[in-house]
């Protein structure tokens, strides 16, 4: 062949290359997709940290819907993880007012240069807790419009074990008046169940309460989907994700180091998907239009939402002690989550309400720009009702008057309260498992040690008993707060420039934390 002519072939076949690559069909990618749903306060979005903080070489991107008008849960997530990508969905649901904005949301993310160059090679969905998944189901199934480049891998429901134990009986049925439609179509639709919470479960029937619920949601609602056990929802990501470990063959090599143990995605899907699952029944219980019943009464409610923003002034943290441990404000509520900015504090309050009236607290970062308090309510209370809670944690803030306490207060009764903070500063001196480390700013700032009872210094605890004491501070902080006792119990914690975790209560509290009774149980 002459050399003219091999040139020209030579030519000839990058141009055909060329060609291909430039004007050929190319096969578009897939965005593996996992949808979380679950009742309000169940753990989706401790699920979705857990995930982002355990994702390893997994490039995730979240699109996060809240029913509220601030969307905290898109904060918190934030906050606490880099994903590669986090959509806000906030003010409505996505199975209804936000189902176009959702599918919008994934259109742009499959067409973003992120997902073409493998940037994003996996989605994370979470709903709102009032929403039923179905309608978000068939529109990540469909084989047509914006989404159907998106594969969804699993429908994993967040099920809240403490709160759904009331709905159990002793005969091993789901209670007629207590069925929550909400709760029913989430359950119908799941892939995996992830029964949370369990640690709150009273221990000596926790094995029967948990087999009970299973038992229960095989026969009448899900016979096919796999159920977790979980504590924080803390289960394997291959468990929930369509996702595997490369097998190593051969000697590998000897390291010390820590290291995250890389995954690669499924490149054909289908191993954590029910064949049913995608099969929406057309029943009445999907038609929830965001209605509950109450377990006491057999009348509906529509679920209010309502959300409050202060930036002029920090919080005082005696008036939100007053304010959360109300028990005639929890009544209202099916949902509380907030972040703050509490005086005193220098970094970020996480305060939240969940299930049977738990309370939780919760440090988070610094304050990097200005700070303010953001919190959402959700509940099944008239328009009114709201407003006026609104308009009371807006009474929180230092410039604020006292705070009007319509729960047990008549005028006269501060003497009362700084009595009964005078009694708590005695026993915690008394009963030795505590020690008073200083008042200040009408702040009680203590730690539990339990040196004089065991006979252990602190330091002694720490060096030769290998405890944690910082964090069995907030562990006890974590136990008082999630106890159900009445009056309601909530207790704070701060830490020091060098960096000891002090519990502390307001001086000028109404009783919750000063019910001795439940730091003592809680403490031993």
């Amino acid at each position: 062949m002459a050399d003219d002519d091999l040139e020209a072939s030579r030519v000839n076949i990058f141009l055909h290359a060329e060609n291909v690559r430039v004007f050929g069909d190319q096969q578009r990618p897939i965005l593996p997709t996992c949808l979380v749903t679950g009742f309000l306060g169940a753990g989706k979005t401790t699920l979705l940290n857990h995930i982002l903080t355990n994702r390893s070489n997994l490039r995730i991107a979240a699109a996060i819907n809240d029913f509220s008008e601030l969307n905290i849960d898109e904060r918190l997530v934030k906050s606490k993880n880099t994903a590669q990508r986090i959509v806000e969905l906030s003010n409505g649901c996505v199975c209804c007012s936000k189902l176009d904005d959702l599918k919008d949301a994934v259109f742009q993310m499959l067409e973003s240069a992120d997902v073409a160059s493998d940037n994003v090679n996996y989605l994370l969905v979470e709903t709102s807790g009032v929403s039923d998944p179905s309608a978000v189901i068939r529109a990540l199934d469909a084989k047509f419009g914006k989404c159907f480049r998106a594969r969804l891998d699993s429908v994993v429901t967040v099920v809240d074990a403490d709160q759904i134990v009331p709905m159990v009986d002793s005969k091993n049925q789901l209670s007629p008046q207590n069925n929550n439609l909400t709760i029913i179509s989430q359950l119908e639709c799941a892939d995996i169940i992830l029964l949370n919470k369990v640690d709150l479960l009273p221990t000596d029937e926790v094995e029967r309460v948990l087999e009970s619920i299973e038992s229960r949601i095989r026969q009448e609602y899900n016979s096919k989907a796999k159920i977790y056990r979980t504590n924080h929802c803390k289960v394997p990501l291959s468990s929930i994700l369509d996702v595997g470990f490369p097998t190593s063959s051969g000697v590998s090599a000897i390291s010390h180091e820590v290291s995250a143990i890389p995954m690669y995605v499924s490149s054909i899907g289908g191993a954590l998907r029910q064949p049913s699952s995608s099969l929406m029944k057309n029943s009445p219980k999907a038609a929830i239009n965001h209605l509950m019943t109450m377990s006491s009464s057999s009348s509906a409610y529509t679920l209010q939402s309502v959300s409050v923003s202060i930036d002029a002034h920090p919080l005082s943290l005696s008036k939100l002690q007053k304010f959360v441990c109300c028990k005639t404000k929890l009544e209202l509520l099916f949902r509380m989550k907030g972040v703050l900015w509490i005086k005193g504090f220098s970094e970020r309050c996480i305060v939240h309400l969940s299930g049977r009236g738990r309370l939780g607290f919760e440090l988070g970062e610094k304050w990097t720009g200005p700070p303010v308090s953001d919190i959402a309510f959700i509940g099944a209370a008239s328009e009114n009702s709201m407003n006026e809670l609104q308009k009371e944690f807006t009474e929180c803030a230092t410039s604020s008057k006292i705070i009007r306490n319509n729960c047990q207060s008549s005028e006269g009764q501060g003497d009362k309260t700084i009595d009964a903070m005078d009694v708590l500063l005695q026993n915690l001196n008394c009963k030795k498992l505590f020690h008073i480390v200083e008042e200040r700013d009408d702040i009680v700032y203590f730690r539990l040690t339990g040196g004089i009872t065991y006979g252990y210094t602190e330091e002694e605890i720490h060096r030769d008993l290998r405890i944690d004491t910082n964090a069995m501070q907030m562990d006890l902080s974590d136990a008082v707060n999630a106890s159900i006792d009445s009056p309601k119990a909530f207790l704070t914690y701060q830490r020091t420039m060098a960096e000891t975790v002090l519990l502390c209560y307001s001086r000028y509290g109404t009783s919750p934390a000063n019910n001795l009774q439940v730091l003592e149980r809680e403490a031993t």
